[in-house]
């Protein structure tokens, strides 16, 4: 169980491309600086992104979405409590 932890926007580089192709069944992912962008906007990983969250394994950090002025439209968005929380709660965290 993998905690995966996206910084970059999908329109700046491939990392959650690369990320999503890795994800096993039991990892969640987490986005936060830029890529909070990913949970709003239109993009090749849309479709991946909107089944992870229907199988509540996708987060979104809120501080990040409310310093950018952006609306989370898929994931749940996360405080950094549930941010630790869902550090203690994988086995591993691999950053991307």
């Amino acid at each position: 169980m993998i905690l995966h932890t996206v910084k970059t926007s999908p329109f700046q580089t491939l990392a959650i491309n690369n990320c999503l192709n890795l994800l096993s069944e039991q990892d969640s992912l987490l986005l936060m600086e830029d890529a909070v962008i990913a949970s709003h906007a239109q993009h090749g990983q849309f479709a991946q992104l909107t089944l992870l969250a229907q199988q509540n394994r996708l987060f979104v950090l809120q501080s990040d979405l409310d310093a950018r002025g952006v609306t989370n439209l898929i994931g749940q968005g996360c405080d950094y409590v549930q941010f630790v929380n869902l550090v203690i709660q994988h086995k591993s965290q691999l950053a991307w």
